[in-house]
């Protein structure tokens, strides 16, 4: 069987290609990863306010107290944004120590609880407060819509 320079250059390249394509995502720092979160995903949009309006026939009353809800929302979590972005540096930090301290890490996350518990309730708030906007209708269509797009 000859093997010619051409097939195993491209041999070559194809396993250097695998092997370091890892490690370029590793080394890749952007801020939905480890711990960051995306806007898009917490606060509502203008795109997705519009989308919601269109789908339910929200009144412009009900559009105004919706953003007026997620304007607040946002108030209260950049409140708790410096909390968790010291306990993401903490954990950076454990996670590039030579072993794995679990007591630590245990540790941190007990002593961030509260933090946590807040983020939780200002979400659960926001969203029952953009709840109690909608009429019975728009609500269960809201439902609906949220059920299908769950079973994806």
């Amino acid at each position: 069987m000859k093997i010619t320079f051409k097939s195993l250059v491209i041999a070559t390249s194809l396993c250097s290609a695998l092997v370091l394509t890892p490690v370029s995502f590793a080394g890749s720092s952007h801020s939905n990863h480890q711990g960051g979160y995306d806007k898009s995903d917490h606060h509502m949009s203008e795109k997705k306010l519009a989308k919601l309006s269109r789908k339910l026939g929200l009144t412009e009353s009900q559009q105004a107290d919706i953003k007026a809800l997620k304007t607040e929302e946002k108030t209260q979590m950049q409140a708790l944004k410096p909390a968790m972005k010291a306990f993401r540096e903490q954990v950076k930090t454990l996670m590039s120590a030579e072993s794995f301290d679990e007591q630590a890490f245990i540790q941190l996350q007990a002593s961030n609880q509260e933090t946590f518990a807040a983020m939780a309730l200002i979400k659960v708030k926001s969203k029952f407060a953009m709840k109690s906007v909608l009429t019975e209708e728009q609500l269960e269509k809201f439902r609906s819509m949220k059920h299908k797009r769950s079973r994806r």
